[in-house]
């Protein structure tokens, strides 16, 4: 399979569970739009909530690491510049991603 392919099937790939995940979130909304910041930790810390939230961290950057790269290799000309753009693209995702993982592993052990 050709790289072109590879990434365009991946990035298909990675919309799927986010478009279900997505529908989840929408349909949690009263907990999400709640006042009350005890409600909305209870209801983070459910196993559900985790595992879909730790779900949708891991695809939805992911996903945007593939939009991004599909960006600088159809708008950089220089190989060496795009080469460089791309591993920090990749790089500033993967450090951003794991700081949400972070955050929600933070949030599910810390006593409020």
């Amino acid at each position: 399979m050709k790289a072109s392919a590879r990434h365009w099937t991946l990035q298909r790939l990675t919309a799927v569970p986010l478009a279900a995940l997505f529908i989840y979130f929408v349909w949690q909304g009263e907990f999400i739009a709640t006042r009350s910041r005890e409600i909305f930790i209870s209801w983070l810390k459910t196993p559900t909530t985790e595992i879909a939230l730790v779900l949708f961290i891991i695809f939805g950057f992911w996903h945007a690491s593939f939009g991004v790269e599909e960006i600088l290799v159809d708008y950089v000309p220089s190989p060496g510049r795009r080469k460089l753009l791309v591993f920090l693209s990749k790089l500033f995702f993967l450090v951003l991603g794991l700081a949400c993982l972070y955050a929600v592993m933070t949030i599910k052990y810390r006593k409020y």
